[in-house]
This record gives structure tokens, C-alpha cells and sequence, in this order.
């Protein structure tokens, strides 16, 4: 399983977008036992996402690494970075709960 995420995470690291949501499509979160790799794996997804202008489904997996590690999520550069950018979005769904993580991020 560690294989299958760090594919996706290679993928992001090389800047190759497409890559990056095609391999997340094949992990299978579920056997994922650790929420510190469950989080980097959304971490990764959301940075995939956002590389392809995908706003709100960067916003779903951000979201939802930040639900279930926050404390491996909310320092790390990448995410900021990418919630600081999605801050910004006028068409984003959950524009209110992105807002608010960046509120305790203390990136407003």
C-alpha cells in the first residue's frame, strides 16, 4: 500500500498532474491502517487536484486529511500553500469550511 502512495506521491513531486488523480484512483484508502499515511495520501490527491484547477475536489481532500490527522496537515507548506490559493476561489462549493481552516491555520 505505502507503494501505491508514494506513486502518487512521485507523480506530484514530478508536476505531472494527470498522474497524480490516476494513481490516487487506485489506492484503496481502507487498508490504509495509519491516518498519518491516510492524511499524506489526501494531502497528495488535493495537490493533485489543485494542479489540475480542480478547486473543489482539492477542497473535499484537503478537507478530509485535515479530518483525519490534522496535526500532519495543517503545518506542512504544501497545504498551506494550496489552501491559501483556494482561499481565494469564487467557485468553490466549500468556500465556508475552507475559510475556516484557514482561520486556525492562522493564514487570514
Amino acid at each position: 500500500m505505502n507503494t501505491t502512495i508514494h506513486a502518487v506521491e512521485v507523480s506530484m513531486e514530478l508536476g505531472r498532474p494527470r498522474d497524480v488523480i490516476t494513481r490516487a484512483e487506485h489506492v484503496e484508502i481502507a487498508q490504509i491502517g495509519s491516518s498519518e499515511r491516510q492524511a499524506h495520501y489526501w494531502t497528495c490527491t488535493a495537490a493533485g487536484y489543485h494542479m489540475n484547477r480542480k478547486d473543489n475536489e482539492a477542497a473535499d481532500a484537503l478537507l478530509r486529511a485535515d479530518r483525519i490527522a490534522p496535526q500532519h496537515v495543517r503545518n506542512r507548506p504544501l497545504v498551506r500553500n494550496i489552501v491559501r490559493d483556494l482561499r481565494g476561489s469564487s467557485r468553490l462549493h466549500r468556500q465556508r469550511e475552507i475559510l475556516n481552516l484557514a482561520q486556525v491555520m492562522r493564514l487570514l
